[in-house]
């Protein structure tokens, strides 16, 4: 390893447990892969992901990522693997997500936002567009992950060497990272009652309770978390025909018509019984 090599583990390392940590983490990792901007977040059960380091640029951009730490986490494939076990390793989004999942109108409507502020009842996501993504998974210890997403807006930027590279690196990145979450722990003690530890999950399972059928609801939760027809008929062993069934009920129960429609209402719901800060 060259000289300059040791010297920058070294100031990694010796960041540990200080503030500057995640920058230096950041300005290494471009060292061995380019990309535009980085954001790491930890995830603690199914509470709302806890802001570590970002450099977004701009209001609008930086904007985008206060509604995601805020609701929309909830649709974010990274997230669903984070609830499942997630092991620590790098992954392509598309790795992450249901089938067809970046074609599907959830990903393609993942900017909807609610908020009782606008006249009309939302506001369009600010979060970058066109962005290549690559997501490091830190597994932190029980029930907690790290969530290390680096983004580029080049077309192809993280081929397979570059993820070669990633992999190459991901022993440092999580020896670092796990020691400096060690050390700041104490600093994001959860401040919520353990109770409310599983709110975003049960807003999943209440979500249109007093309207749609067990079966209906299923569907709907399936849709909710991107996956297709297809998919939601393997998973409930039941045909796709029943599947669309189920959703043009679910859909008419609701008083909607498009799937667009559906994610406003599920993320108005999560914000109903968000517990409060």
């Amino acid at each position: 390893m060259p000289q300059d090599d040791y010297r920058d583990v070294a100031e990694l390392v010796s960041a540990i447990g200080a503030p500057e940590f995640p920058l230096r983490l950041a300005g290494w990792m471009r060292i061995h892969v380019a990309f535009d901007m980085i954001a790491i977040v930890v995830y603690r059960g199914s509470q709302p992901p806890l802001h570590i380091h970002d450099d977004f640029k701009g209001e609008q951009a930086r904007n985008g990522l206060r509604q995601y730490l805020a609701q929309t986490y909830l649709l974010n494939p990274f997230y669903q693997s984070h609830l499942k076990g997630i092991a620590s390793g790098v992954y392509r989004i598309r790795d992450l997500a249901p089938d067809h999942y970046l074609q599907s109108e959830v990903y393609r409507s993942y900017e909807i936002i609610i908020a009782e502020t606008e006249e009309i009842g939302y506001v369009t996501r600010d979060w970058p567009r066109g962005l290549e993504e690559i997501d490091i998974a830190v597994a932190l210890g029980v029930g907690e992950t790290t969530e290390i997403g680096i983004y580029s807006s080049k077309a192809r930027s993280f081929d397979d060497a570059a993820i070669a590279r990633l992999n190459a690196v991901l022993p440092l990145i999580e020896s670092s990272f796990r020691q400096h979450w060690q050390r700041i722990k104490a600093r994001h003690a959860v401040e919520r009652p353990q109770g409310d530890a599983v709110w975003a999950e049960a807003a999943y399972g209440s979500f249109g309770a007093d309207l749609l059928t067990s079966r209906e609801r299923e569907v709907v939760v399936l849709v909710l978390r991107g996956h297709s027809s297809d998919s939601i008929a393997a998973h409930l062993d039941i045909t796709r025909a029943t599947v669309k069934t189920h959703r043009k009920h679910a859909y008419e129960r609701l008083g909607i018509s498009t799937q667009a429609e559906l994610l406003s209402l599920f993320l108005q719901h999560v914000r109903q019984h968000m517990p409060a800060s």
